[in-house]
């Protein structure tokens, strides 16, 4: 896990860096689809740096909605019955209340 940790926090500091806050957007994204717990753990720390605490609060939200497609996804197209309806949408309840907060805010 740790690893994970120390991969996630270089990946998303090396696409804010070549790639400015779309980089680490983009990459936040991408990381919240393996592992959330690296990414919050990542967003703390670039947070506290120079990124500033709103954009890497933004990219940690990109990262959770993300995390919720995946897991949509994965509900829908493994579940059956009565599970893949109320797993279903409870996610699309989730990711459309995570959208609205990255719209609003």
């Amino acid at each position: 896990m740790v690893a994970a940790f120390q991969v996630v926090l270089y990946a998303v500091n090396a696409a804010r860096s070549a790639f400015g806050s779309q980089g680490l957007l983009v990459s936040s994204a991408l990381a919240g689809l393996l592992d959330v717990d690296a990414l919050i753990y990542s967003m703390y720390k670039l947070g506290q740096g120079t990124t500033g605490p709103f954009l890497a609060a933004r990219a940690l939200a990109v990262g959770v909605l993300a995390n919720t497609l995946l897991k949509f996804a994965l509900a829908v197209g493994f579940g059956t019955g009565t599970f893949r309806r109320l797993a279903g949408a409870g996610l699309v309840a989730l990711a459309l209340a995570s959208l609205a907060g990255l719209v609003l805010y």
